[in-house]
C-alpha cells in the first residue's frame, strides 16, 4: 500500500510539527533565561517574563491556526492541533495565561469570520472543552493522580468530539466521514502521547540543567553565589556601568587567620564560621540597593554594589567590619570572635576589563592584610 493510504505522511507531519512547536518554545525560553543571567533559577512559566512570553508565543500560534482555518473555509483544518494547543496551555500555563490565549483565539475568530453560526459553535465548543480541561487538571492535582490519567482523559474527550462531528455533519465543518473520524482519533492519540513524552523529557532536562547550573554557581555551604557566577555578574555590571555616570563599587573581604580556626578547632567549626559570616554579609547587603554577595574562595567573599559611590561603600564596609568583630560565634560548644580584612574600590575610566577592576579591589584587600589585618583599605584612602 502507498504511504498516503497508510496516512503516514500526515501523521508524521503532525508529530514533527507538534514537537517542533514545543522544542522551539523551549529553545527561546532557555535563551531568555541565559540572557537574564538566572540560569540556576527554576523555570516558572506562571509569573514574570516567562509568563508574558508564553502567552505571546502561544497566542500567536493560536491566531495562526485561526488564520489557516479561515483560509481553508471550514473548521476541519487543524482541529487536532488547535485542541492540543488548548489542552496543553491549560495544563502547563495555568488558568490566567491559558484564558488570555483562548481569548486571543476568540478575537482572531471574530475578526476573520465575523459572528457566524460557525463562530458561535466554535466559542461554545472551545469554552466547554476549556472548562472541562480545567476541571480534569484540578482533579488530577487534588487527588495526585498519575499524569497518564489526564492524558487518557484528553484522548476520550477528543474521541467523543470527533464522533459528534461525524454524527451531526455540521455544514461549516464539511463532510466528516468514518475514515476521517477514525484517522483523526488515532492521530490525536499518537500526537498526544508523543507530545506528553516530549514535554516531560524536556522538563526533566530543564530541571537537570538547572541543578547543574545551581551546583556550578551556588556554594552548597553558605548558599552564596560562587566564583563563576561572580565573574559573569561582574563582567555584566562593568559593561553596564562603564559608559554611565553611575557608580559601581566592589568590596573584597577575607576572614583573618582562618587557617588557625581550622587547625585549632576543626573544619566543622570553620564551616560554621563561614556560614555565619555569609549570613551576616547577606543581611547587611540587603540594606544596600542591588548589592550582591559572593563566596569567591575558601574564606574570601566579594560584594558588588551597583549605584553606590565610594564614600557610601566605605561607610558600609566599616559598619560591616564592626558588626563581624563584635559578633560572638557560638560553634561546637565554643564562643569565638573573629576579624576580617577588607578592600574597597570603585570602577574607573581605566578599567577597560572587569579583571582590572577585580585586581585593584584585591590589591586593596591585600594592603589591609599587609597592614596587620582587621583593616579596611579604601581606594585612594591610605
Amino acid at each position: 500500500m502507498t504511504e498516503h493510504l497508510w496516512f503516514l505522511s500526515p501523521l508524521f507531519t503532525g508529530i514533527f510539527v507538534t514537537l517542533g512547536v514545543i522544542v522551539f518554545f523551549q529553545i527561546l525560553v532557555r535563551s531568555i533565561i541565559s540572557r537574564s543571567g538566572n540560569i540556576s533559577e527554576t523555570i516558572n512559566y506562571l509569573t514574570g517574563r516567562l509568563a508574558i512570553f508564553s502567552v505571546c508565543y502561544f497566542s500567536i500560534l493560536g491566531i495562526y491556526f485561526e488564520f489557516v482555518v479561515a483560509r481553508e473555509g471550514h473548521d476541519l483544518a487543524f482541529v487536532n492541533f488547535r485542541l492540543l494547543l488548548l489542552f496543553y496551555v491549560t495544563i502547563y500555563l495555568g488558568k490566567r495565561s491559558s484564558a488570555v490565549i483562548v481569548l486571543m483565539s476568540f478575537l482572531a475568530r471574530i475578526i476573520l469570520w465575523g459572528f457566524t453560526a460557525g463562530t458561535i459553535y466554535f466559542f461554545t465548543m472551545t469554552a466547554i472543552i476549556y472548562l472541562l480541561t480545567l476541571l480534569l487538571v484540578s482533579i488530577v492535582r487534588k487527588w495526585q493522580l498519575p499524569q497518564i490519567f489526564l492524558i487518557g482523559s484528553l484522548d476520550v474527550i477528543l474521541g467523543v468530539l470527533w464522533l459528534v462531528f461525524n454524527y451531526l455533519q455540521l455544514p461549516y465543518f464539511g463532510a466528516v466521514t468514518w475514515k476521517i473520524t477514525l484517522f483523526n482519533i488515532f492521530s490525536f492519540v499518537v500526537m498526544n502521547a508523543v507530545l506528553e513524552f516530549g514535554i516531560s523529557h524536556l522538563n526533566h532536562e530543564n530541571d537537570y540543567l538547572t541543578l547543574l547550573s545551581r551546583q556550578a554557581t551556588t556554594d552548597p555551604l553558605t548558599k552564596l553565589n560562587k566564583y563563576l557566577s561572580f565573574k559573569n555578574d561582574l563582567e555584566t555590571q562593568v559593561s553596564a556601568f562603564q559608559h554611565t555616570k553611575h557608580a559601581l563599587t566592589m568590596l573584597a573581604l577575607d576572614i583573618d587567620y582562618f587557617k588557625r580556626v581550622n587547625d585549632d578547632h576543626g573544619h566543622l567549626t570553620g564551616n560554621e564560621i563561614l556560614q555565619a559570616v555569609g549570613k551576616i554579609l547577606v543581611d547587611e547587603s540587603e540594606k544596600m540597593p542591588n548589592a550582591k554577595v559572593y563566596r569567591v574562595g575558601g574564606e574570601e567573599f566579594n560584594i558588588i554594589m551597583p549605584n553606590t559611590d565610594l564614600p557610601e561603600a566605605a561607610k558600609f564596609s566599616y559598619h560591616l567590619q564592626n558588626r563581624i568583630r563584635e559578633t560572638t560565634f557560638p560553634t561546637n560548644h565554643l564562643k569565638l570572635q573573629i576579624t576580617v580584612s577588607m578592600g574597597v574600590a570603585k570602577l574607573g575610566p581605566n578599567d577597560v576589563t572587569s579583571n582590572l577592576f577585580y585586581e585593584r579591589t584585591d590589591r586593596m584587600l591585600y594592603h589591609s592584610k599587609g597592614q596587620g589585618r582587621d583593616q579596611v583599605t579604601i581606594e585612594n584612602e591610605k
